[in-house]
């Protein structure tokens, strides 16, 4: 008999799945009613207590694992608004903190363990928002949080673009909670201007000043010629009586070659009239000579070998463990450890009872920075990826590199001179000595692993201003006539010429350049704004061909590695020092240098007294503070792997 037979089908009633579908949506209905009436937040005057206690009584009572990394900043803010949740609005994220979250997701590197995500709270913010906050603690560390991180991304991207050389230094409030919303706020520190010109000039990079120059008919005008047959370069030296180039030379200022004494200072236009008060851009601003002690000696550096040797020999050194990032706020076993390994280096003075707290704190922030300041690594106080290497080199591989240095020294003379520069390479830095003490210091572009900057010993015989730069061989070959080749029209307004046998400057044509790049001509940029040694060049005789000079890329000396040049060392400030160089050969000053950087015309100046050079290689130092140096081995010549980059 058929299954489909009617007699044999059982019959079954849909009333109980009916019933059953009806209370679950009654369920969900009701469920979903509830929901919408529960409050995600509680009243927000139940903050307050929690703030304060957080941000003024007890910072130490702060819940979340991610510290607050601005804690100054963030309790002020939260006093000037009464300790109110400053990011929610109606009990959910405003859409002032969403718009926040946006620009610091877009800062973001993409990588969770970086030091950008980490100072941004991007983790903490990413686990916590998938579901809105439903508890009041939740909420307020979240609130907390976000004001820290706009405080660390207002340092970041607005604090930063203020150019010292163009604003005065101000005091900045980071936020301002009005109708407006949350703003930065600069105003000039009692010390720093009068109460009428506070806020006046500059407001958010807006120049005022800038405005008032072109309403005045005062412009930035500069004219350069390049001629291609002149070579209109000269030599100049200190003016003598009776000197008529030196007299012409110098008419641009008042008698005896000094600027005028009424304060103002003139310079000269295209046309030969007056641009008086105009400072131009390429200026550096007042020489203000520095006043530290030089130090460098062997004995110094004798005296940190025993104590290396007696850290090596007791045992106590043991390197930090693999773990996250640690900085102010932070809570982990390894503080302990970090805090025991600073104490031993003697960058932090331990306190009875304090060798194995796993706080954080401000003391130990304070050696961390002491610490990488002295290793030459960014001094943000967050032991990192670098900082952490720096930390677990060993005493005994410390040793070692201070030997080499010892023997580095020791190939120098025990007295390096009264008046000398001491450019050195593993640190990037440049220091002008007169009677021992460092007069001028500036960061430094050397030569990368394959174009190494030699050691040297020289003197400075010239400096030269508006140079001309004469296209090294290899440089011209491989980088140089490609270009030329591809847009001489370019390059000839770059300054770019072809130089034959009898010193005539030629055009960039195809034939001229096959010339240079048959080795028969050679290829010369002349002086002026485009000219790859910039605006100064000091000329230290040296087989190598090295010099010290200006250059067009200004942002790499803001980088913590500076080994970009094919050699030649570059110079963050080389109108100060060419100033401090010819200081005692006469009248010469900023102004009088900014006149000769400007336009295109060559001037070398000869050096009368003797300042020696000093190219070296150390990797460890004293200075004239006791306080010991180290910095990572960028050319292998130390031969231990654990200190290169």
């Amino acid at each position: 008999m058929s299954y489909f037979n009617p007699e044999h089908r059982t019959r079954k009633s849909v009333l109980p799945l009916l019933l059953l579908g009806s209370l679950c949506l009654i369920a969900l209905y009701y469920a979903f009613t509830a929901n919408q009436k529960t409050v995600p937040v509680l009243p927000e005057n139940a903050v307050r207590p929690h703030l304060i206690r957080w941000l003024v009584e007890n910072p130490d009572s702060w819940p979340a694992q991610d510290p607050i990394f601005n804690p100054a900043a963030v309790r002020r803010i939260y006093e000037r608004t009464d300790y109110r949740l400053l990011w929610f609005d109606n009990y959910s994220l405003s859409d002032t903190a969403n718009d926040l979250l946006k620009q610091l997701t877009a800062s973001s590197s993409g990588n969770p363990s970086s030091m950008v995500d980490y100072r941004y709270h991007l983790g903490y913010f990413d686990r916590t928002l998938r579901d809105t906050p439903q508890r009041l603690q939740m909420a307020a560390v979240l609130d907390v949080l976000l004001t820290d991180a706009f405080v660390s991304f207002a340092q970041d991207t607005q604090l930063d673009k203020m150019k010292p050389r163009t604003r005065r230094q101000r005091d900045i409030t980071p936020v301002n909670h009005s109708e407006g919303g949350f703003v930065l706020v600069g105003y000039m520190s009692a010390r720093q201007g009068s109460a009428t010109d506070s806020g006046r000039k500059y407001f958010r990079g807006y120049d005022r000043g800038a405005e008032v120059r072109r309403s005045s008919g005062i412009d930035r005008y500069r004219h350069y010629t390049r001629s291609r047959n002149i070579d209109r370069s000269r030599h100049y030296s200190y003016p003598r009586q009776g000197d008529s180039r030196a007299r012409g030379s110098s008419s641009r200022f008042s008698a005896g070659g000094l600027p005028p004494r009424s304060g103002q200072r003139e310079y000269q236009n295209s046309n030969g009239q007056p641009n008086v008060g105009r400072v131009p851009d390429n200026s550096e601003g007042p020489y203000i000579e520095e006043n530290i002690p030089y130090g460098g000696g062997e004995q110094a550096l004798r005296e940190q070998l025993a104590l290396y040797r007696s850290i090596a020999a007791s045992g106590r050194w043991r390197p930090i463990p693999a773990g996250p990032a640690m900085t102010i706020g932070a809570r982990h076993p390894h503080v302990a450890h970090l805090r025991n390994l600073l104490s031993l280096y003697g960058d932090y003075r331990s306190y009875p009872g304090e060798a194995n707290s796993n706080q954080f704190d401000r003391r130990l922030h304070e050696a961390v920075l002491r610490f990488q300041r002295r290793h030459g690594l960014k001094a943000d106080g967050i032991v990192g990826r670098e900082t952490r290497k720096r930390l677990n080199l060993s005493p005994t591989a410390r040793a070692h590199i201070i030997e080499k240095n010892i023997r580095r020294r020791r190939e120098l003379p025990a007295t390096l001179g009264d008046r000398f520069i001491q450019v050195n390479v593993p640190a990037y830095e440049l220091y002008y000595v007169e009677d021992d003490r460092i007069r001028l210091s500036m960061n430094v572009v050397v030569g990368k692993k394959k174009h190494a900057t030699p050691e040297i010993r020289t003197r400075v015989s010239r400096v030269v201003f508006n140079p001309t730069w004469t296209v090294p061989r290899s440089i011209l070959v491989n980088e140089i006539l490609p270009k030329a080749r591809a847009n001489p029209q370019g390059m000839e307004n770059m300054g770019y010429r072809v130089v034959s046998g009898s010193g005539e400057h030629l055009p960039l044509t195809s034939k001229n350049l096959s010339a240079a790049g048959a080795g028969s001509y050679l290829m010369r940029q002349l002086g002026g704004e485009d000219n790859i040694l910039g605006r100064v060049k000091f000329e230290i005789p040296n087989t190598d061909d090295i010099y010290l000079h200006d250059t067009r890329a200004r942002s790499l000396f803001s980088l913590t590695e500076r080994d970009y040049s094919h050699g030649c060392i570059r110079l963050e400030k080389p109108r100060h020092l060419a100033e401090a160089l010819l200081r005692p050969q006469g009248d010469w000053d900023q102004w009088r240098i900014n006149q000769l950087t400007t336009g295109d015309e060559t001037t070398e100046v000869n050096m009368k007294q003797n300042v020696k050079v000093y190219v070296t290689y150390w990797t460890a130092w004293v200075d004239g503070q006791g306080l010991l140096h180290f910095r990572p081995d960028i050319y292998g010549k130390d031969g231990l792997a654990a200190n290169r980059f």
